[in-house]
């Protein structure tokens, strides 16, 4: 057997292997997600970060070193506060977990603050976002995609692009509204 394959055995095989497995690689990808997250979040120094989410400079650096500590799902919520981020943590399968490793980059990490996240500000744009997505009809008139700005639709065969906000109020005219 390859090594891989060996490694792929033992995960199968063995609860133990499965959890060391999990654990490194957590141990590096979420250091690195903190460091790019501080960064970007104007914190240059770790005694900001640890400032801002009440903790000491001394676990900052512990927490940014790949392996060095243990965090909680507390201290990653204050951290995830200080940097005005969510936090997810979710179960997924080991392929899942392979592809985040493999195409994660800290030069290129990027999670919108709660103050710049217009979405989350503004929950029924993504609402009608996302209705617009599925095709939901308005109308006489389809609606195959949109983003923010533009919104493409077909009417009568033809394809259209206008505006976010007259698709919206076309959408409001056509469901009674005014």
């Amino acid at each position: 057997m390859n090594e891989r394959s060996n490694l792929i055995h033992r995960l199968i095989e063995n609860v133990d292997s499965r959890a060391s497995y999990i654990k490194a690689k957590l141990g590096v990808l979420v250091p690195s997600q903190i460091r790019s997250l501080r960064l970007q979040a104007e914190m240059p120094r770790q005694s900001d970060l640890a400032k801002a989410a009440g903790l000491h400079q001394s676990r900052i650096s512990m927490f940014e070193t790949p392996g060095a500590a243990n965090m909680t799902i507390e201290t990653l919520s204050r951290m995830a506060a200080a940097f005005k981020v969510g936090l997810r943590v979710e179960f997924v399968s080991f392929n899942e977990m392979l592809t985040w490793e493999n195409g994660f980059s800290q030069d290129s990490f990027r999670v919108t603050p709660i103050n710049e996240d217009y979405e989350f500000q503004n929950p029924e744009i993504r609402e009608a976002e996302q209705e617009f997505e599925t095709g939901i009809e308005v109308g006489d008139a389809a609606v195959i995609g949109a983003s923010a700005a533009n919104v493409v639709e077909i009417r009568h065969g033809r394809a259209a692009t206008q505006s976010y906000a007259a698709a919206m109020d076309s959408r409001s005219v056509a469901a009674g509204g005014m």
